[in-house]
């Protein structure tokens, strides 16, 4: 390999910290995974129940429940009526606050992978 050209040890010192932070994110991520593996063998409820608490606190503060929950698991409403058959702009609708019956709430909570009552808060 040649000579280094100036500003080429700041670049490489720049990839390095790069690497490191990502080798602390993998790390985090893992002990996660294992610690959602541990509690799943051991046989505590459904996952879908551990909503985060700040996303709980948007929906009680009025935003709506549909949309904050397809956020959260990060679909676009075009995703989310793949995974539930409801057309988009229904899904639209309804997160504009069009009412929308039990069926259709399942179907939606199935979807998101939450409680029913969570849908229709």
């Amino acid at each position: 390999m040649g000579l280094l050209m100036p500003g080429d040890e700041q670049f490489i010192y720049s990839l390095e910290v790069k690497i490191l932070d990502l080798e602390k994110t993998v790390g985090k991520l893992t002990e996660r995974l294992d610690s959602l593996e541990t509690r799943l063998a051991a046989g505590e409820p459904h996952l879908s129940t551990d909503i985060p608490e700040e996303i709980i606190q948007r929906i009680e503060n009025g935003e709506s429940a549909l949309r904050v929950l397809r956020e959260h698991r990060l679909l676009t409403q075009k995703e989310l009526s793949e995974r539930c058959g409801i057309r988009p702009n229904h899904i639209s609708a309804m997160e504009r606050g069009t009412p929308f019956g039990l069926k259709t709430a399942k179907r939606l909570a199935e979807a998101l992978d939450v409680p029913v009552g969570l849908v229709t808060r």
